[in-house]
């Protein structure tokens, strides 16, 4: 039986910061199109939030370092501080990979920039003054003033269920991803308790970096840290999810899928604290569905992942990048993730995901289009049906008349082409209608890079998907029969088995015999 104390005592934070070097691993990727660290909200639908608003500045030069960092923790913290240009009503999804950039430029930062920020995270920890311990943590809240949680008792023990809610759910957690995952626990845990404390803000948590030591800068920089966590106060006002009732003064649902995200950060950070923020994210979202399943929340992320098949894969909205996440788990074992966290204490997100994840290869990324495509994971598959609605792929072109012969032309600075990169592939759909017979697809790709070509077939009695052989000098062909028979739908995918690649041009056709 899980054991929960009541007492009064509130742990002062020891803020710390060691040096700190950036980790170097930024794949290559058209300007604005980086992967959203701090976006939230249904996939990025209630508009950008403070941290993306900061980030986006940062990024374009337009804040020097000192600003940038005070602003971050602003955001966190103290919104009310933030100029009016940053300021945003959107709900974010995490805070962590932007409070982990601060901790990297620590050493870089005036004293008296230290000095604020650290000022601005002592504030109000003194005010939640309630606490309850589990074998594993000690949770800090109030019932008062802005910070208070739901204030439902049930049970009548005097703890407020949301607060009985999480103690049993941190211990959920720390079963699912250390004890049966085998990830690594925090550190300095399990012989110390560790801290979690719930409050009034715009994301759904954040989990905190301290102590970081770094161990070696080659071949890639490897560090880790402790962690402590701040978990919103009552999720009134972000998007509902599979369990969560609409209006529903606790919202488990929510609670739960948050500290099973933010506390696989804490244990990525005794893996290494200075890996890429698509592999923090998109791995610690993945976390959330591989502990609770059925809630789903993650689904809201995933169109605006989808919405750019195109682009490398590295380059893709972080916390939607859980859909490959889970396709990898799904493909290559539920450890390929764990196993490709460890790969990175020495090789950086792209390598660890080859040579842990695929083998050592790319090859099989052509696979990923049609997994894609085909909503091929179990959560679309297998699962019950969500309440957040179903997403939906980008096609580049769909074709009903033939024959069809397009070359996609090289980019232009007032027309992308949005062909493949590196990683990255196309959609192109023929559909059948009143067309009967065998439909040869053909493919040339330009380049000298690595085109592959898939071709997935939709009809009455499911779905098949093809290799098209595709030579040297990336070219192919593929006679589909039966269409407009057997199969209603052929969809073309070529794809880029390989990080070279710009936006690479190529062509496509169609014939019906």
């Amino acid at each position: 039986m899980r054991k929960v104390f009541s007492c009064t005592v509130v742990v002062l934070l020891p803020l710390v910061f060691a040096s700190c070097v950036d980790q170097t691993d930024s794949p290559a990727g058209p300007s604005g199109s980086g992967p959203g660290l701090a976006a939230g909200g249904q996939g990025g639908g209630n508009g950008p939030t403070s941290l993306d608003l900061i980030e986006d500045d940062f990024a374009d030069g337009l804040l020097d370092r000192d600003n940038a960092n005070r602003y971050r923790q602003y955001a966190v913290s103290a919104p009310d501080r933030l100029p009016s240009k940053y300021r945003s009503s959107a709900k974010g999804k995490d805070a962590t990979y932007s409070m982990l950039l601060l901790a990297r430029d620590w050493d870089k930062l005036s004293a008296s920039t230290r000095q604020e920020i650290l000022d601005i995270r002592r504030n109000g920890y003194g005010n939640l003054s309630d606490t309850v311990a589990t074998e594993h943590f000690v949770l800090h809240y109030t019932r008062q003033g802005n910070n208070a949680v739901p204030a439902r008792d049930a049970d009548g023990n005097g703890i407020p269920d949301f607060i009985d809610l999480a103690a049993q759910s941190w211990e959920e957690v720390w079963d699912r991803e250390i004890t049966h995952l085998g990830y690594p626990a925090p550190r300095g845990t399990p012989e110390q308790k560790f801290h979690v404390y719930y409050r009034d803000f715009a994301y759904y948590g954040v989990c905190y970096a301290e102590n970081v030591e770094l161990e070696a800068t080659t071949p890639v920089a490897l560090g880790t840290a402790s962690a402590y966590i701040e978990v919103e106060n009552d999720f009134y006002g972000f998007p509902p999810n599979d369990v969560d009732a609409p209006g529903a003064e606790v919202r488990s649902g929510a609670l739960k899928v948050t500290q099973a995200h933010e506390f696989m950060h804490a244990s990525q950070f005794n893996i290494n604290v200075y890996q890429s923020g698509w592999l923090f994210e998109s791995h610690a979202t993945w976390a959330e569905d591989a502990v609770y399943d059925e809630i789903n929340d993650w689904h809201w992320y995933i169109n605006r992942f989808l919405s750019r098949p195109d682009l490398p894969l590295f380059n893709r909205y972080v916390y939607g990048s859980a859909y490959f996440m889970n396709y990898l788990s799904e493909t290559y074992g539920l450890d390929a993730p764990r196993q490709v966290w460890l790969a990175s204490r020495t090789r950086t997100t792209p390598d660890a995901v080859r040579s842990a994840g695929f083998g050592g290869s790319w090859e099989n990324i052509k696979l990923f289009a049609p997994a894609e495509y085909l909503l091929g994971i179990s959560d679309f598959t297998t699962d019950a049906p969500s309440i957040i609605p179903l997403p939906f792929n980008r096609i580049r072109a769909t074709h009903s008349t033939y024959p069809v012969a397009v070359s996609v032309p090289t980019s232009t600075n007032k027309a992308p082409n949005l062909a493949p990169w590196g990683l990255g592939a196309n959609l192109v759909e023929f559909e059948a209608g009143s067309a009967r017979g065998t439909l040869r697809l053909s493919f040339s790709g330009t380049g000298g890079v690595a085109w592959r070509a898939m071709v997935a077939l939709t009809g009455r009695s499911g779905t098949s998907v093809l290799a098209m052989p595709v030579n040297s000098d990336g070219d192919g062909t593929l006679d589909v029969t039966g269409f407009g028979t057997k199969w209603n739908k052929a969809t073309l995918m070529p794809t880029i088995a390989d990080r070279v690649g710009t936006e690479v041009p190529y062509s496509y056709g169609a014939e019906l015999n």
